[in-house]
């Protein structure tokens, strides 16, 4: 008689899979006796199981039950047993061991009848916590979500993420933002009755209002609550803004100014306030200017900004130069208010051009007035008189 030899490559191996997704499904509802530690069933029992113990021949011993939360069941004639955190292998060799003064060699079987939901925990910062039943593969960010994520208002940078393991009682803490990177080491696999606790910075309500990207309500964590880190959650600050003017509006109805020029231009240190619940940082826009008047192009008000220097030849370009050749850039005047009293400071611009000498260059200040006259020797007393007459010496514009 000819054999046929058929090639493994031509025969299918869905078969085989089938074979071997049954076995592994079923293992567990097999009954656990006569095996070896190496053939049990790697289940561990655990309260809310439903096993099925079987005492071939003597169905007095035999039945299914529930395991309590106190881990221990109660068989007929034989007394409360431990079951959980023992494998099925295990609770059989108990109730064989149990038998064994009444019944001659028993043989006892023991099956998973009905396995325990396999819940997880979710507490902590997290908008809905509770009792979850956990599929397959979850890992701490299914467990998350199924917890409907962080709370309203809470930063992933300011949580960390513990996991008390059911088994071991052991406790592993992450961080929060490298358990949402994705990071395995991090983003650890969760087992039945493992309990995850989102904690939280403790943080305060403050609101940030005025030049700033994104006016509105924010919260700052308590041990980093200073008025440089309410700028930085809401953008911070536009070109306009008056760093030296910032308020701070609490709500007790005080208020308090603070000048953050030197923290934010020049990388100074940052004032020493710390901001309480309900307290509303306030940027004003910038409003300080000078005025350039006389013989030149564009007369008129100039806005001066907080990290603003400029000196008597950078206002005088902001005019536009002087009128036609006509203004006498030898004879220029620094008209300042000081303590309510009128001063004025003569400027040889003419000689900074020629030596480059910074004495006839000075800085302006907010609220000054450059005036660029026609002759060398202008009667100031008229200059001012006009310059009152239209409101402009008087007026405060700064």
């Amino acid at each position: 008689m000819m054999r046929t030899l058929i090639p493994w490559a031509h025969v299918s191996m869905r078969p085989l899979y089938l074979i071997a997704a049954f076995v592994v499904v079923t293992a567990l509802a097999l009954p656990c006796v006569g095996l070896s530690d190496e053939q049990c069933p790697a289940y561990t029992i655990g309260p809310e199981d439903v096993v099925s113990v079987t005492v071939t021949r003597h169905p007095e011993f035999s039945g299914d039950f529930l395991v309590p939360a106190d881990g221990n069941i109660n068989i007929p004639a034989i007394g409360t047993l431990a079951a959980s955190g023992k494998s099925l292998c295990d609770l059989a060799a108990d109730v064989k061991k149990r038998l064994k003064p009444r019944l001659r060699d028993p043989e006892v079987a023991v099956a998973l009848k009905s396995a325990r939901p396999q819940r997880v925990y979710v507490l902590g910062a997290v908008d809905k916590p509770g009792a979850y039943d956990a599929k397959p593969g979850w890992r701490i960010t299914e467990a998350m979500a199924a917890a409907g994520g962080l709370t309203q208002g809470t930063e992933a940078s300011d949580c960390c993420v513990t996991v008390l393991r059911a088994g071991t009682q052991k406790q592993d803490t992450f961080q929060l933002p490298d358990v949402m990177k994705g990071s395995l080491d991090a983003n650890t696999a969760v087992a039945s009755g493992d309990v995850i606790t989102v904690r939280s910075q403790e943080t305060i309500p403050i609101y940030v209002m005025g030049k700033v990207k994104t006016p509105g309500l924010y919260r700052l964590r308590k041990d980093n609550s200073g008025v440089m880190a309410a700028l930085s959650v809401a953008g911070g600050t536009l070109d306009e803004a008056a760093l030296s003017k910032v308020t701070i509006s609490r709500t007790s109805g005080s208020t308090e100014k603070v000048d953050l020029a030197p923290a934010v231009l020049k990388g100074g240190q940052e004032p020493k306030i710390l901001l309480e619940p309900g307290d509303t940082v306030l940027v004003p826009a910038e409003t300080s200017r000078i005025a350039v008047m006389g013989y030149v192009n564009k007369p008129g008000f100039f806005p001066l900004s907080s990290d603003q220097t400029v000196s008597v030849i950078d206002a005088l370009g902001m005019a536009g130069g002087i009128e036609n050749k006509r203004g006498n850039l030898g004879a220029v005047a620094i008209l300042r208010t000081v303590n309510g009293k009128q001063e004025r400071i003569n400027v040889d611009v003419q000689n900074f051009l020629k030596s480059g000498n910074p004495a006839s260059n000075p800085p302006v200040q907010p609220g000054d007035i450059v005036y660029v006259p026609q002759t060398s020797k202008p009667d100031w007393d008229f200059v001012v008189r006009s310059l009152t007459a239209v409101g402009i010496m008087i007026n405060p514009f700064f």
